[in-house]
């Protein structure tokens, strides 16, 4: 019930503004301006509500209109706080009353903006860390005043709406309506002109006018790291939703060779930097992967596809007679969809949540929703859930709950795949590379997904149980699939058909889980021992084979293999190897008997 009523909060927030779902990018142009948030929310009350205590919507703030919004401790920390502002004789620590705008809601820090003239601002050299309930030096540049410190060319971009950069003035504060679906007085006007009695024509026509888009490129214009053309701003200075964040002649992302921004095992070393990971993520190609497969259908959208997702919830929200319109929204196509698994497909950019980073779920209940075995496909697709937990999908055989799940407050998908980086400004940030960070990568002054469980043990003997686990759970398994495939399909219905089919399906769990062991390797180890006795006796009945001794489990990569071979598949037929091996130690067995007896016989006939 608690997920229903979030996923519903998320639902309405998200898409009551999101009327329907278009992937065809509004033509902006110069007609449209920028209309503000009172407009929007006379028709959005609902979005807004849900939105407005965000930290998009709060990331800057005005004092002067509520002085609450200051969550410093200016009664410590004066020493950091010690500054000559413009104007000054003499150096003292900035005050409540300096302070024009604060830059962030308060969830890691807040710094604070001083202003020196008309549309003029610089970041104070102090912030206040909220974890830690101190003052840090905020070090931009070896002195303050410093171009490194002026609000407008390093940060506006991203704290404002509108902004003009000849003369860093702008329309309003914070992260606003119109920062996600564009200027939007086109799509005011043309409700105003449709009156209160609206066709289907006008609907169309009303929805049309605004940007409605699961573009991870909306996000990624803030939540990145790179420079724009003209080589001043670190943020792109004419981006608007609905066309190409990236451009040859326009924003480009910081290089992956670029060691300030990167650390070497591939995460990111800078905050704000989501984006740039995502991209070189699985989740970025996820819809490509997808459609490439022979095997691709329409039904694979709804976890490799953000168009999918949206439209789901859009068709819930009609369902409930919570979206206009005489008809639902088309559903996604194959042809049709555009994005892979985007921003939107895990946050709620409206709000509506009580849960971190505007996540639409607990995070285990977010990546487990796609990451998980799909009964309507036709084999073990993907169940690694069903690995990780314990879940028993083969006949015949038990399920085993791994060590993780099962230890109390034991790391979830997150925790590993999702590692606490340190960055260079404070703290740590979430990797959105879904990539670990192995114990053989991590530099100094990084821990790597193991490690932080596994203090006991040094970063060469946690990489070495990691590379000795999945070399041998490799190992056994290309072994077992070539001894299966080299079987003669049994007859159908057969005992023996059975059989097979459970040694198939017990070597696609281990393989579509994709860890090789380390999710689960007890349950690994189990179904692995039943696939090779299974194939043993098929090859020579009345054979029993010894299970395969291996490492303890510890952490993840996965080397994809081949797909195995399930139910319908067929093997070239003949006989089977292992029995001819059989024959053979049975001729040379006979062979030997018989030399010994003809010799037994001349001795005693001697």
């Amino acid at each position: 019930m608690r997920h229903f009523r979030y996923r519903l909060a998320y639902s309405i927030g998200l898409l009551l503004a999101i009327l329907i779902l278009s992937q065809t990018a509004v033509a902006q142009d110069d007609e449209r301006e920028y209309i503000g948030t009172r407009e929007c929310r006379d028709c959005h009350n609902d979005v807004n509500r849900s939105f407005r205590d965000t930290a998009h919507a709060l990331t800057m703030q005005d004092p002067s209109d509520d002085a609450g919004v200051i969550v410093g401790d200016f009664d410590t920390g004066e020493d950091v706080r010690m500054v000559k502002l413009p104007g000054s004789d003499e150096a003292r620590p900035f005050a409540v009353d300096d302070i024009a705008f604060t830059l962030g809601v308060g969830t890691h820090a807040q710094a604070y903006l001083y202003e020196v003239d008309r549309d003029q601002y610089l970041v104070l050299p102090a912030e206040w860390n909220v974890q830690q309930q101190q003052w840090e030096p905020l070090e931009l540049a070896a002195d303050w005043p410093d171009d490194a410190y002026q609000f407008g060319p390093n940060c506006a971009g991203c704290h404002t709406l509108g902004l003009n950069v000849d003369d860093y003035a702008w329309e309003a504060e914070g992260i606003q309506c119109e920062s996600c679906h564009g200027p939007g007085s086109l799509h005011a006007d043309t409700a105003d002109d449709a009156g209160g009695s609206i066709d289907e024509e006008e609907l169309a026509a009303i929805r049309a006018a605004i940007v409605l888009t699961p573009d991870s490129q909306v996000c990624g214009q803030c939540h990145s790291r790179g420079m724009d053309a003209d080589g001043v701003h670190p943020y792109p200075t004419h981006y608007l939703p609905g066309q190409p964040l990236l451009d040859e002649n326009g924003f480009q992302l910081a290089g992956t060779d670029d060691s300030s921004y990167w650390w070497s095992s591939g995460h990111a070393r800078r905050q704000n930097m989501q984006f740039n990971e995502w991209s070189l993520s699985a989740h970025a190609r996820a819809l490509d992967t997808m459609q490439s497969s022979d095997q691709a259908e329409s039904a694979c959208l709804q976890c490799h596809s953000a168009d999918d997702h949206l439209t789901q919830i859009m068709n819930a929200l009609f369902e409930n007679g919570d979206l206009e319109g005489d008809s639902p929204p088309e559903p996604a196509a194959l042809e049709t969809a555009q994005f892979g698994v985007t921003c939107v497909s895990c946050h709620s950019p409206h709000g509506g949540t009580d849960q971190p980073a505007m996540l639409t779920d607990d995070p285990y209940t977010v990546c487990t929703t796609c990451h998980t075995d799909n009964p309507a496909a036709p084999d073990l697709h993907h169940p690694v859930r069903q690995m990780f937990e314990g879940d028993a999908l083969i006949d015949g055989v038990s399920g085993v709950a791994g060590v993780h799940f099962s230890a109390e407050d034991g790391p979830r998908c997150v925790s590993c795949h999702m590692p606490d980086v340190p960055i260079t400004e404070i703290g740590s940030r979430r990797s959105h590379t879904m990539k670990l960070v192995l114990p053989a990568e991590a530099e100094a002054g990084q821990t790597s997904s193991c490690g932080a469980c596994h203090t006991d043990l040094s970063a060469a003997d946690l990489q070495s149980l990691i590379d000795d686990t999945q070399n041998a759970v490799r190992t056994r398994l290309t072994s077992a699939r070539q001894q299966l495939d080299a079987l003669a399909e049994p007859e159908a219905d057969s005992d023996a058909a059975a059989s097979y089919q459970r040694a198939a399906n017990a070597l696609a769990f281990v393989q579509n889980d994709g860890s090789m062991g380390v999710h689960n390797y007890t349950y690994t180890e189990h179904l692995l021992t039943v696939a090779e006795q299974t194939v043993a006796q098929l090859s020579a009945p009345g054979v029993v084979a010894q299970p395969t001794e291996a490492p303890a489990p510890t952490a993840t990569p996965a080397t994809a293999l081949s797909e195995p071979r399930v139910a319908g598949s067929t093997v070239a037929s003949g006989i089977r190897p292992v029995t001819i091996l059989v024959i053979a130690a049975i001729v040379i067995f006979l062979a030997i008997a018989a030399v010994a007896f003809f010799r037994n016989r001349d001795t005693q006939g001697a």
